[in-house]
């Protein structure tokens, strides 16, 4: 599960993974471990085991709530029933700086910080070293919202309870018993409001322990409502905590709740679907599509899909966002507006979208 909302679906672009592998032994003689590599392999061991027990510590009694005085109760312990409610609970999800729902200074428990990237405006990705692994944790997270459902998941389905917000674990236990190997864990957690917060965590052998870790100081953070640009690796741009239905008004068109996204935007003009989006995207990626039209100062990118008549057009709105840990192989980063509809509409959209996106 990657970013388990209700946003309206754009077009995605996945990129990324990592692998390690452990270190052979040193052998002496007739295949006979050494004293030395066997002490080395006991200490790696004796670290791991020491990272699983501050990982139990801090979710059963480190500096972090325990699980019956995690915190309840206010905006997000409500239900949201009308239409109007669960607007007022999108304004709030893209108001939350998520990278801030995981400040550094929280982290410590789990190992040393490596890097932060806040990939989309609404999703954040971290890396921790952790001492005697290869690899550490990598923890992706995405702010959304869902009324009603809840996400799919592949295989067996833990649920708990974190405070009064319902949590789903999905475990993907570690290949095999050596230490070094990483086990995968989906987490998704919905408020009694709506909004959802999800997880997926690698992590050296019991990943979901790690998921649990990372969610408390999440929820609890999420409780305190961050400001966009709390975090110092969160980035700032004309699209960051911006609302992609903006325009519906200068359209002449309504757009239920049902429809709006933290990010994505999903309306009906003159009969025909049009999707929204405001985003983060590879530079390249957008100006390698080609030229359209330009609206102000802003040259607008047209990229024919598969299906006869639909285009998706998207501008860059803004300067390169801070380098993150990919620019080397894929380019700097820019907020960018993409409208994907039917030819005609879509330009109709994107001409009325992009003045108000400054």
């Amino acid at each position: 599960m990657s970013g388990a909302t209700a946003d309206a679906s754009g077009p995605v672009r996945v990129r990324g993974g990592k692998s390690g592998t452990l270190d052979p032994k040193r052998v002496t003689g007739a295949g006979v471990v050494s004293r030395e590599g066997d002490l080395s392999m006991l200490g790696k061991v004796r670290q791991l085991i020491l990272l699983g027990t501050a990982v139990l510590m801090l979710v059963a009694c480190g500096s972090e709530p325990a699980p019956d005085s995690m915190p309840r109760g206010g905006f997000w312990s409500t239900a949201a029933v009308s239409d109007q409610d669960r607007i007022a609970v999108l304004r709030k999800v893209r108001a939350i700086d998520v990278c801030a729902l995981l400040p550094r200074a929280a982290l410590g428990a789990l190992g040393t910080v490596r890097d932060v990237e806040n990939v989309h405006p609404n999703q954040c990705r971290l890396s921790i070293a952790v001492e005697g692994h290869l690899t550490g944790i990598d923890a992706t997270w995405s702010t959304g919202v869902m009324f009603e459902g809840e996400p799919g998941m592949d295989g067996p389905v833990q649920e708990e309870s974190m405070g009064d917000v319902r949590v789903l674990f999905n475990d993907e236990p570690a290949a095999s018993a050596d230490p070094q190997v990483r086990g995968a864990c989906q987490a998704w957690a919905r408020f009694v409001a709506g909004a959802d917060l999800s997880f997926s965590v690698r992590a050296p052998q019991d990943a979901c322990a790690s998921a649990k870790a990372l969610l408390r100081i999440a929820l609890t953070e999420w409780r305190k409502e961050p400001a966009q640009g709390t975090s110092p690796d969160s980035d700032r741009a004309v699209i960051t905590g911006a609302d992609p239905c903006a325009v519906a008004p200068l359209l002449g068109v309504r757009v239920p709740a049902a429809d709006q996204g933290v990010t994505t935007c999903r309306l009906s003009v003159d009969g025909r679907d049009a999707i929204v989006t405001y985003d983060y995207n590879e530079e390249r990626s957008i100006i390698d599509d080609t030229p359209a039209f330009t609206v102000g100062a802003r040259q607008v990118y047209r990229f024919d899909t598969a299906q006869a008549g639909l285009a998706s057009l998207s501008a860059v709105v803004g300067p390169g966002l801070a380098p993150g840990p990919t620019d080397a192989l894929l380019g700097r980063r820019v907020p960018t507006v993409s409208v994907t509809a039917d030819s005609t509409i879509a330009e109709k959209v994107m001409r009325e979208t992009l003045p108000l996106v400054r």
